[in-house]
């Protein structure tokens, strides 16, 4: 038994599939089914039963993962520490990015971190808010770049940049047609949201509640390449901030209105994982990061409208 064969072990368990874990390794499909064999008789008992739609951990296999999450943990901090020493940040950094930047992003990102500093092994996961955070909470990311909404911010969140939420609807759409929209206006209609519990739901949620209405939430995607399709098809809308669209707008797929009275914000933070200290290599994709999102801050987005207020609604015929 060694490292590699315990590191086997967790990624089978956190993909659920061997053919994911033989794509991502690179390796045949029986070689790895010899390598789960000699795993079991070094442990002496069965690790996995094999299901329609992959692999599940036994009774035995389930009271063993700990102690081997534990094992790689403590393996994987004195790595650290001896490349800390040796001066060059090096090593895997597990990066976890709000979907909605990606785009923008982690071109760059990728970029800076081969031309600089090649010896860190950068690996990446995207997701909403919820995800990134449960991400952070059980190891499976080191930083994590994500979204607060409605001024909410945590004691240790360090704020990267605010942006201003729109009603995002199918090109043409004659409710997305105006620069801006009032959000009582907006919860009535068909929208297309992450699931609950999502920091962007959850403040849509309580800004409607505060008006006294609810939201119209037809369908739940936890994807942000099907809500963006789900909307440029017509079928409903969606709220999110221009940069999420930003390619679709620029296609005419979609047109965006900002949300006004009340009008919404996300603020995009820096978290960092709870299960252990940052490593020399990861300190620096957080500084790589920094120096990105200020020069992306930098350059000019499109200008504002002028706020416009609703005129008053007429009192009906008879009223006081």
């Amino acid at each position: 038994m060694d490292i590699k064969q315990l590191q086997l072990l967790t990624d089978i368990v956190e993909a659920g599939s061997l053919s994911k874990v033989c794509a991502a390794r690179g390796i045949a499909q029986s070689a790895l089914s010899k390598h789960i064999a000699s795993l079991e008789r070094d442990f002496g008992a069965k690790l996995f039963y094999r299901t329609g739609r992959g692999v599940i951990l036994t009774e035995y296999g389930r009271s063993m993962l700990p102690r081997v999450k534990s094992l790689l943990g403590e393996f994987e901090q004195l790595r650290s520490e001896i490349r800390d020493r040796a001066g060059v940040p090096s090593g895997p950094v597990k990066l976890a990015v709000q979907a909605s930047i990606t785009h923008f992003l982690v071109g760059p990102l990728f970029k800076k971190m081969r031309s600089d500093f090649p010896q860190i092994e950068l690996r990446m996961m995207e997701g909403f808010s919820g995800s990134i955070e449960e991400a952070l909470a059980n190891g499976r990311a080191d930083i994590g770049v994500l979204a607060r909404y409605g001024g909410r911010m945590h004691k240790t969140d360090e704020e990267l940049a605010t942006a201003e939420l729109y009603l995002v609807g199918a090109a043409g759409d004659p409710m997305v047609g105006r620069p801006e929209i009032q959000f009582d206006d907006v919860v009535g209609l068909p929208l297309v949201l992450p699931g609950a519990p999502d920091g962007l739901r959850l403040t849509l949620a309580e800004a409607a509640r505060k008006l006294g209405l609810k939201l119209n939430v037809e369908i739940e995607v936890d994807s942000l390449t099907a809500m963006r399709e789900i909307v440029a098809s017509g079928a409903a809308y969606t709220i999110l901030t221009r940069q999420a669209v930003e390619v679709d707008l620029a296609l005419k797929r979609v047109q965006a209105s900002r949300l006004v009275e009340p009008a919404l914000t996300r603020t995009l933070i820096l978290a960092t994982g709870a299960q252990r200290p940052l490593t020399h290599a990861g300190r620096t994709v957080l500084d790589v990061i920094r120096k990105l999102m200020r020069c992306l801050q930098a350059v000019p987005g499109p200008a504002k409208p002028a706020p416009k207020r609703r005129a008053p609604r007429r009192a009906a015929a008879g009223s006081s």
